[in-house]
């Protein structure tokens, strides 16, 4: 099926220009409605795609729209990919949850909106010469649930899982795109994907980000540790009273009938968010205590 791109393209409200145009970056509106306008300080998308599938084009693609930076708030997670060089999709989309929080799982996009999205996305990798690994979610980029669904995973309603997405981008019903690149990618755990601080195409320069941070280590693409912060040890105190001291590095393990008392610790090792005490008397929750 072939769509038609309504054209709103203005230059009001775009706060830059000079988009690179590297990457696509796909998001959901937030809301629960159909929009195609950029707010007063400059932030939106290039596109708008409503629940019957109609696509928008809201700025022109030399636009730099602010649409995937960290806004002073999130965590930058992706190496390369910002506002100065992604071209930004917006799904319009519905919610049957709370849709004053992301992390709903109620949160879902028509069939149509999805459909069209796969047609826009692919007009613009053939256009701009973006291939398929270059097709991001916001959530990618930056630690924000956005978009939704495509976060989730969890088929609610009409909504595909991301991966299911990206098949359709590459012409394919069965395979992912492969792609030639690999991946280090530093974080607290492999889990944890929004504890994600940087990705580097280098063991070298991840390694080097990693000791920059205490309790970070680095991964390769099938998820396994290959280093772990020299920022180790490193000394903490408790934030409140009674934080309990546990036989292992997990609140499933008993606690060791003691608690941390006023004072200073030595951390040695840090395993599924605990930590391990250098004088011996087993692993306390690193949310519980600070850093000194």
């Amino acid at each position: 099926m072939s769509y038609k791109i309504t054209n709103a393209i203005s230059s009001s409200r775009v706060p830059a220009w000079g988009n690179q145009k590297k990457y696509i970056g796909v998001h959901y509106l937030g809301v629960v409605g159909q929009a195609h306008d950029l707010t007063a300080d400059g932030c939106g998308a290039h596109f708008y795609i409503y629940w019957d599938g109609t696509i928008y084009q809201r700025c022109s693609l030399d636009a730099v729209p602010w649409a995937v930076g960290t806004a002073g708030y999130y965590t930058q997670k992706h190496p390369e990919a910002n506002n100065y060089n992604t071209i930004s999709i917006e799904m319009c989309c519905k919610c049957d949850g709370n849709a004053a929080l992301a992390s709903d799982p109620k949160w879902y996009f028509t069939k149509e909106t999805q459909e069209a999205c796969v047609w826009l996305v692919k007009h613009l990798m053939g256009q701009l010469g973006i291939a398929a690994d270059h097709v991001l979610r916001h959530y990618d980029i930056v630690n924000k649930v956005c978009p939704a669904p495509y976060v989730h995973n969890n088929h609610y309603k009409t909504s595909w899982t991301w991966d299911e997405f990206k098949k359709k981008i590459a012409g394919s019903g069965d395979i992912l795109p492969t792609s030639t690149k690999l991946w280090y990618r530093v974080r607290k755990t492999w889990k944890n994907a929004s504890s994600q601080i940087g990705a580097f195409q280098t063991l070298e320069k991840a390694k080097q980000c990693a000791d920059q941070h205490a309790g970070y280590h680095v991964y390769n693409d099938a998820g396994k540790k290959v280093y772990t912060s020299s920022k180790l040890p490193y000394k903490v105190q408790p934030k409140t009273a009674n934080v309990p001291i546990r036989t292992g590095p997990a609140k499933t393990y008993s606690a060791a009938r003691t608690f941390l008392k006023p004072g200073k610790y030595v951390i040695t090792e840090e395993k599924n968010g605990f930590g391990r005490l250098k004088n011996g008397s087993g692993w306390v929750y690193l949310k519980k205590v600070t850093r000194v």
